[in-house]
């Protein structure tokens, strides 16, 4: 067995994290918050424990799930969920048109070697942090019609400009330009 629920729940206990081991479904259940928005997490050791999968859903206000069949920003959303599943190195954003119902997942075929505390901890990073990003820019993409900019982005655009202006021989302050 590549991992146990068992194993799991050490490694939450240690991160503090409050949530249920369900048994009888062989699940794991727990909430995130920011304060203000919310999410649920399932972890589960599948298949013996040769495959670790991790599924978070996006809850409304009503802590609900969110479901963005037939809404009118759907295709707006679900391209951003295409762009996050590209920007990213693992985990993907996942639609299901038979209900609209949106997640975040992770799958991990361990097979025969055995998880890592190290391997647990970059997922519940990238599963609690990136997780909640992205269902925030979904949230206000749902509830706005517009896409959020990526900050690092522009970063990245302001930083070139003002190199761009250091090989021009210009201050990144000075806002003239001599045609150059």
């Amino acid at each position: 067995m590549a991992v146990t629920l068992d194993q799991i729940t050490k490694w939450l206990e240690e991160k503090e994290v409050n949530f249920h081991h369900d048994t009888e479904d062989e699940v794991i259940i727990f909430t995130t918050s920011d304060g203000h928005t919310k999410q649920f997490h399932f972890i589960r050791a599948r298949e013996n424990g040769d495959i670790f999968e991790w599924k978070m859903q996006i809850l409304d206000e009503n802590n609900d799930k969110i479901m963005i069949k037939d809404h009118k920003y759907a295709p707006k959303a679900l391209s951003h969920m295409l762009y996050l599943n590209y920007t990213t190195k693992f985990g993907t954003w996942e639609y299901d048109p038979s209900d609209g119902d949106i997640c975040l997942t992770v799958e991990i075929p361990l097979e025969d070697a055995l998880m890592t505390k190290k391997q647990f901890n970059r997922i519940a990073g990238y599963m609690i942090r990136d997780g909640q990003n992205g269902a925030d820019d979904i949230r206000h993409i749902l509830s706005t019609g517009e896409v959020p900019q990526d900050s690092t982005e522009e970063d990245m655009i302001a930083q070139l400009e003002a190199m761009l202006a250091q090989l021009k021989g210009e201050s990144s302050s000075d806002s003239t330009t001599d045609g150059i």
